[in-house]
């Protein structure tokens, strides 16, 4: 793996499993409930998911998604009329995360300055960049997940 990416393949890494602890004890019931308007944790979820098929394949690997076209309009929770169960949450999570794993140990120096196909609120526009923003997103969003596990009434979450 070339060095650029050894330390944001290890935050995937670390967050694959945080996102699985996060979830550990939840029923899809309880992931799906609000907190007031905010998103739930099972929307978050897929959104996890999804972004994850995105940043797959905007680094040159590609999967089916492991949720068909179900989400190809979603933007927001209240566009959701669907959810898979937790347990189909789960396995597209490590399903995409095991490819990723394989497309970042592929990418070469030359691949990693080639310029991303996305704009995030960055300054580095290239492949690293692309990881290093949905690395972040990641984590950002994993914390959510864990302070809905607490409104759940659920123990904190484990590293």
């Amino acid at each position: 793996m070339h060095p650029a990416v050894q330390p944001l393949a290890a935050i995937l890494s670390l967050n694959q499993r945080l996102l699985l602890n996060a979830l550990e004890g939840m029923t899809d019931e309880a992931a799906r409930g609000r907190a007031g308007s905010g998103n739930s944790a099972a929307f978050i979820a897929v959104h996890l998911v999804d972004a994850r098929v995105y940043l797959l394949k905007g680094i040159g690997g590609d999967m089916p998604h492991p949720f068909g076209n179900r989400l190809e309009s979603v933007k927001t929770i209240d566009e959701m009329t669907w959810y898979p169960s937790l347990e189909e949450i789960r396995a597209g999570w490590q399903a995409v995360s095991a490819r990723l794993d394989v497309r970042l140990a592929e990418l070469t120096a030359a691949d990693l300055a080639s310029e991303s196909p996305a704009r995030f609120p960055i300054a580095d526009s290239t492949l690293v960049g692309l990881i290093a923003f949905l690395a972040q997103h990641d984590s950002y969003h994993i914390g959510q997940v864990s302070l809905l596990r607490r409104v759940a009434g659920l123990a904190p979450m484990k590293y």
